[in-house]
């Protein structure tokens, strides 16, 4: 029994890895895929032409394919639109609020971003050439999921990628 003992406390000490649930929760984070499933950008003509905004819509499905639930506390990602000529950053987007991603499940986040006459202007042509003309491109989505387990924060890399033909 003392021997038992003696083995265990010398175990904790060393901090093994197998001991720290933290890591077990990062590594099962680390398997999450994300997915930009809709991409749907609206314009919306005001006048005087320069209240007009453009509203993106967008979907990122979380997959999990761990055996943990996973919880985030929320997102920061970047949206941008990839054309054979260009790359136009259209914007930030951030979810401030959080989700649970079930143990081997998935869930849609669904985002928003607003975009005002002069925060587009750099991007106006591409964003035309995909929602009017429906020319090839891709919408990029980076970021970082701020997840959280027993307490402590971690971050996981987003990157996905949605082609506007699909």
């Amino acid at each position: 029994m003392r021997c038992g003992l003696t083995l265990a406390c010398l175990f904790l000490m060393c901090g093994c890895g197998i001991v720290d649930p933290v890591e077990t929760y990062r590594a099962a984070a680390r398997r999450l895929h994300f997915s930009l499933e809709r991409v749907e950008p609206k314009v919306e003509l005001a006048f005087p032409l320069n209240q007009s905004r453009i509203r993106f819509r967008f979907d990122i499905e979380v997959g999990n394919d761990s055996d943990l639930r996973l919880h985030a506390r929320g997102l920061d990602c970047k949206l941008s639109l990839h054309s054979a000529d260009q790359i136009s950053t259209i914007g930030d987007v951030g979810l401030p609020g959080g989700f649970d991603v079930p143990a081997k499940g998935r869930v849609s986040v669904p985002l928003e971003l607003a975009l005002t006459y002069q925060d587009i202007q750099a991007a106006w042509r591409p964003i035309m050439d995909v929602v009017q003309r429906h020319k090839a491109a891709a919408w990029k989505l980076d970021g970082t999921a701020k997840l959280e387990a027993l307490g402590i924060g971690f971050d996981v890399p987003i990157h996905s990628t949605k082609n506007t033909n699909q």
